[in-house]
């Protein structure tokens, strides 16, 4: 800690020299040297301060992912991009021919999105990366052993798409999520202090907005409670936060009480991070030029945009909140979390169970009264979509399958993925007959 920062400590906490001074138990005019760089702090100082005004906590455990990600290459050709930036095989995509924001044209292998417009080449191409696209794109990182901060390296290569092509490329959105989990042995944040402490004056912050919701919801005659949220800043602004108590959220989407929520996924809060347009690019460039990772680049937003503060029974500042301080420090021991899931439909056999399930039990326990085999027969008789055979492909094939690979002519790759999907037709017919009646 150097002379400025014991200044700007002083500062932020808005108190006197005199007072200062006093609380660290040294003459004020001893601290008006070592604020003027007459006389350099000693290291009996600096932890005589850390004490007092709480610069240390413990730390809490957080995990740190990125939960959304969109960006812009002007190009005209979704294939290169696709092929060149995912590094995914073109032909596993599947085509939709609309899109959103002006965009008419749409590229998918599952939750993993590309957008293009032919009619105007001036918006390029875009990758979007929602939750769940994120956590299947870090399966074809896994398997290519690369990490978020290479894919991010990759964007600014100078011959990306090959050709000497000088291509304009922005990073358009990027959020990155940290979640607390539940701690066993220190007490989780409470968004409520933090709440009642900007109400009292004892937060100090960048933004020029902040706003919150929570309350309850009525249903089925009972109050749900619906967690509460709080935003630093506007949703329409390039920076923006919203911290917020992740077990009351997942609580009311799965219809669950809390502490099954917290049991399931052990997370309390999350304190989320959203980077649009010029914020985001610049957030990207700062990152790779600085060396420095994901996780730290963001702790240093959080931390330098939200300042929290204790204060005595008169209401006068005391120092850093300790409480605050062990989430910051938390942050600073944060590693990116990449968990790599596969498309799945987990979803389509809970829909399944919830909805479907009792009427084919039934119809099959007729089948067993008369000796029929109606059920069955229907299953199989039954046709599949085009969209119905693509959720096929996506959730059976490999991830080494997914990458680019130049081994197959495409002749052979068209009647190779033929066969895999009516291979594959048969195994889900075969798991859902085990999943129903086994």
């Amino acid at each position: 800690m150097h002379s400025t920062e014991i200044k700007q400590l002083r500062k932020q906490l808005k108190l006197t020299q005199q007072v200062f001074a006093n609380q660290l138990g040294i003459p004020r005019n001893y601290l008006s040297m070592i604020e003027t760089g007459k006389r350099t702090p000693p290291a009996s100082l600096i932890t005589k301060i850390r004490e007092v005004f709480h610069l240390d906590g413990g730390i809490l455990p957080m995990e740190a992912k990125i939960d959304f990600l969109r960006v812009r290459f002007k190009i005209d050709s979704p294939e290169r991009v696709i092929e060149k930036v995912l590094k995914m095989d073109f032909n596993y995509f599947g085509y939709k021919s609309y899109g959103f924001n002006h965009y008419t044209e749409t590229y998918f292998f599952s939750e993993i999105f590309v957008f293009f417009n032919p009619a105007n080449l001036d918006m390029g191409v875009m990758i979007e990366l929602r939750g769940q696209g994120c956590r299947e794109y870090e399966l074809i990182l896994e398997e290519q052993q690369e990490s978020w901060s290479q894919f991010f390296w990759r964007l600014y290569q100078d011959d990306l798409f090959g050709h000497g092509l000088r291509i304009d490329t922005k990073i358009t959105r990027i959020d990155i999520a940290l979640d607390e989990l539940e701690s066993l042995l220190l007490p989780n944040y409470d968004l409520y202090a933090l709440k009642a402490k900007y109400e009292q004056g004892l937060v100090d912050t960048t933004f020029r907005n902040f706003d919150y919701k929570g309350g309850f919801l009525l249903k089925n005659k009972q109050l749900v409670n619906k967690g509460l949220s709080l935003y630093f800043g506007s949703k329409q602004s390039p920076f923006y936060m919203n911290f917020y108590q992740k077990d009351y959220e997942l609580a009311k989407k799965e219809e669950i009480s809390v502490e099954m929520a917290r049991q399931k996924y052990g997370i309390i809060n999350r304190y989320e991070v959203r980077l649009a347009d010029e914020k985001a690019y610049l957030f990207v460039e700062y990152l790779l030029s600085t060396g420095e990772t994901l996780e730290w680049a963001v702790k240093e937003l959080i931390d330098t945009s939200v300042k929290v503060f204790d204060c005595n029974a008169e209401g006068v500042r005391t120092g850093y909140s300790l409480e605050w301080r062990c989430v910051i420090e938390s942050m600073q021991e944060l590693r990116l979390t990449v968990r790599a899931e596969k498309p799945s439909y987990d979803k389509a056999l809970r829909w399944l169970s919830n909805y479907l399930a009792p009427t084919l039990k039934k119809i099959w326990l007729i089948d067993q009264a008369l000796g029929k085999n109606e059920l069955m027969e229907r299953i199989q008789q039954a046709e599949l979509k085009e969209k119905d055979k693509k959720e096929i492909q996506e959730i059976t094939t490999t991830i080494r399958e997914l990458l680019l690979q130049d081994t197959f002519e495409e002749d052979e790759k068209d009647e190779r993925l033929t066969e895999q999907i009516i291979i594959k037709q048969e195994e889900i017919e075969q798991l859902l007959a085990h999943y129903l009646f086994d």
